[in-house]
């Protein structure tokens, strides 16, 4: 792997780790984003989602090794 491609993987990581360990600060852009328009998710949906991106972000970055 590249150098840029540890940057990438690092910065998507990093965005799912932000839904994982601050669900709240997530749910509160999400609002602030969509002017409460849209119903909201809860902490744990939110959490779920963010460990769902980390892991499509590292099975497609460990495919691109192969």
């Amino acid at each position: 792997m590249k150098p840029q491609d540890y940057l990438g993987m690092t910065v998507f990581v990093g965005f799912g780790l932000w839904w994982v360990l601050l669900p709240d600060s997530v749910i509160r852009f999400y609002g602030w984003f969509h002017r409460g328009k849209l119903s909201m998710p809860g902490p744990l949906t939110v959490r779920m989602i963010g460990l769902a991106w980390i892991a499509l972000v590292l099975s497609v970055t460990l495919h691109g090794l192969k």
